[in-house]
């Protein structure tokens, strides 16, 4: 008598399986099946041996593991369509700080319920992208319970989520929005509530330059360990070494942070704006976890030099910097604009007199898919149950439609295509540990419109409340803008 195949709750089957696991390996015609939100199987189709209560027909689509939003700000969600307003942006430092002012005129109208209005638009727009993970940064604490809706938001979306809870008090921000340490980690201790199997709480703060004694970063590292809380850092230095300078610091903020401890355990390290390669070296020493944000380097034209952490082993994470950096927050863009920002380094490099790097330590179409899934899982601290799709690990997968015109003449170079076309719209079904969060481009969990239009209501009337008309105008029937008269 013939045995039973093993039941599976869900298999994906006739795929192109993209499983990111260690030999890299691709099934052109494979399956994967999903059981307990677990991965319980992955191979080709010749060797399926199970059946399932729940079949997805994948023919024409890529099945490969979701992506990670590796360096994020939820609630500023609120600021689409800001840099319409505020182009050119031609210095970044001065830029940063009128967005500070505004940001902080926002969060001092921003309560839980409306957080966390804006947050489930946000996270909405993530699943459907293709993001089963994002990292928030969240450094707005006018008003202490604005952050309870926006992780609220991540935990009812099923993503999982590397959710950090920074202190600021420096001069760079109100004096509304400071904190002494003790009060912050209280308030990290407090959100330890969220902690769970997909959420992670975390205690940092922005940059040095965010804190007024350097020995708060200390004091705030040192308390996030004690506690059991993760901790990171946004390495941005836009100053160059100037802030560092004037501290009586003359290396890189890499070498600060390592002079104070930061660099003892593995930590988060969001962004890492002009890096030294002495810099790189010691991040990869210290197994600290690097998501860039390729965006951000359009905009200095500084570019991204990829291969100086190719060399030394490092796959970086990805991320948007929220939507008031670029309101697509669609991570196949993001793969190409990596790509285009390496360039821009390499260039700069070579103008310089440099040598322009082996090919080994280029992006590719493949690199930087490895950078979105298993780079992104590493740096939010998930690679263990993320990143690929290898049986034990969750089933956190995607199932992209590529039966579409734009990729109908390269069949056999799907993975180019992929990067090099795909989009978020082509996303049609999202599996967070095994949860169908995404079914036919739609959410399971949330009323579509009913999001959307909540969303837009909270933001519409913090806008007003925070008196920022001026700095993100709608066009209305009557008004001209820009010359354009709106009807």
């Amino acid at each position: 008598m013939t045995a039973s195949p093993p039941i599976v709750d869900t298999l994906v089957c006739n795929a192109y399986v993209v499983t990111m696991d260690a030999a890299r390996t691709v099934f052109t015609n494979g399956y994967v099946a999903i059981d307990k939100g677990c991965i319980a199987a992955v191979g080709p189709m010749e060797e399926l041996a199970v059946a399932a209560r729940k079949t997805i027909d994948a023919r024409g689509a890529v099945v490969m593991p979701g992506m990670a939003n590796g360096h994020n700000h939820l609630i500023q969600n609120i600021f689409r369509g800001y840099n319409d307003q505020r182009w050119p942006v031609l210095d970044i430092p001065v830029a940063v700080r009128s967005l500070i002012t505004e940001l902080f005129a926002i969060s001092a109208v921003m309560d839980d319920e409306r957080s966390y209005a804006i947050v489930r638009l946000h996270a909405l727009d993530m699943l459907k992208s293709g993001y089963t993970a994002t990292h928030d940064e969240h450094f707005t604490n006018v008003r202490t319970d604005s952050v309870d809706g926006s992780w609220r938001a991540i935990a009812d979306s099923g993503m999982r989520g590397f959710v950090c809870r920074c202190i600021v008090n420096s001069d760079k921000v109100p004096q509304a929005g400071h904190e002494t340490v003790d009060a912050g980690l209280a308030e990290v201790e407090r959100l330890m509530a969220f902690d769970s199997d997909r959420i992670r709480v975390a205690a940092g703060f922005v940059n040095y330059s965010f804190v007024e004694d350097p020995e708060d970063m200390r004091r705030i590292c040192e308390g996030a360990r004690t506690m059991g809380a993760a901790f990171g850092v946004d390495m941005t230095d836009n100053s160059r070494g100037a802030g560092l300078a004037a501290r009586g610091f003359h290396d890189g903020q890499v070498a600060y942070y390592a002079e104070h401890g930061l660099l003892d355990a593995p930590i988060y390290a969001g962004k890492g704006v002009h890096l030294q390669l002495h810099e790189i070296d010691l991040l990869a020493q210290a197994d600290a976890r690097l998501a860039l944000v390729p965006m951000l380097r359009f905009f200095d034209g500084a570019g991204l030099p990829l291969h100086d952490y190719f060399a030394r082993g490092i796959i970086p994470g990805l991320g948007t910097d929220a939507p008031l950096v670029t309101d697509c927050q669609d991570p196949f863009e993001v793969m190409r604009m990596t790509i285009l920002a390496q360039n821009i380094a390499v260039k700069a490099q070579v103008a310089q007199g440099g040598d322009k790097p082996p090919r080994d330590h280029w992006a590719t179409a493949e690199r930087v898919l490895e950078m979105a899934t298993l780079g992104s899982a590493a740096a939010l601290f998930i690679d263990d149950v993320s990143g690929s799709i290898a049986p034990g690990k969750a089933a956190d997968i995607l199932v992209v439609d590529t039966g579409m015109a734009e990729f109908a003449h390269a069949p056999e170079r799907r993975i180019g295509a992929l990067v090099w076309a795909g989009r978020a719209n082509q996303v049609r079904h999202v599996f967070v540990g095994g949860d169908h969060v995404i079914a036919d481009g739609e959410s399971t969990r949330w009323n579509e419109a009913l999001v959307v239009r909540e969303g837009e209501a909270a933001i519409a009337a913090m806008i007003r409340d925070a008196g920022l008309e001026g700095s993100l105008p709608a066009r209305r029937p009557g008004e001209t803008f820009r010359g354009w008269t709106y009807r």
